[in-house]
């Protein structure tokens, strides 16, 4: 009988000590996570602000060599009517001909025809055949945003948003994909030129990053 209560009290006494080491666990493991929740909560929040958005529905976002002509010597390229527009271009040494077109202005051509009319610039005395130039269009949204707050933001976490999310892109891909410098730094303002390849219709940009959001009508 002794034995009996001895070994029953000491099975009790193991099972109190199991439950008491559970429970300083569990208390550990809360404690813990106040704390991370304390010191989430003193870490600074993101603040940033969008400066300008300037949409041109109708920009030259490249040049269709329909005709490279011929007799040609390196020079630039502006358009028949005000728009912005500029360019420049290489030729073939031997030929003259037109190899290759750099858009340096993309102009904004939202009030006129569709496809404005690009000319060579002059003079160009030695062409022995004029080559055609087809305008390609399509829109862009030029914008330059503030990190406003302390908290440097990774350009792959800062998102713009068209139109409440009809379009969605980092700010590393519109700034040109990685490779570029990685991080937007506070107080840093940062122009970004988003392009799209056809001509579109949008009202309102918006940037968000780790909480924080920010939206502007586009002018």
């Amino acid at each position: 009988m002794g034995a009996s209560v001895g070994i029953g009290g000491l099975i009790v006494g193991t099972s109190m000590m199991v439950v008491f080491a559970l429970a300083i666990t569990t208390l550990d493991l809360r404690m813990e996570s106040s704390l991370e929740t304390l010191d989430s909560a003193n870490d600074p929040l993101p603040s940033f602000m969008i400066d300008n958005a300037d949409f041109w529905e109708g920009a030259i976002i490249d040049v269709n060599i329909v005709d490279a002509g011929a007799g040609y010597v390196d020079g630039t390229l502006s358009t028949t009517g005000p728009g912005g527009f500029a360019a420049s271009f290489t030729v073939d040494p031997v030929t003259g001909e037109i190899d290759s077109v750099t858009v340096t202005s993309h102009g904004n051509y939202s009030s006129t025809p569709p496809l404005p009319d690009i000319q060579v610039d002059g003079p160009q005395p030695g062409v022995t055949s004029v080559a055609d130039l087809e305008a390609v269009m399509g829109s862009i949204i030029h914008t330059n945003v503030t990190n406003t707050g302390s908290v440097t933001l990774p350009y792959n976490e800062v998102w713009f948003f068209l139109d409440g999310g009809e379009r969605l892109q980092s700010m590393e891909f519109i700034l040109g994909g990685p490779g570029v410098s990685t991080n937007w730094y506070s107080g840093e303002t940062t122009y970004l030129q988003w392009q799209f390849n056809t001509p579109l219709d949008f009202e309102n940009m918006a940037v968000s990053a780790y909480g924080h959001n920010i939206a502007r009508g586009l002018d």
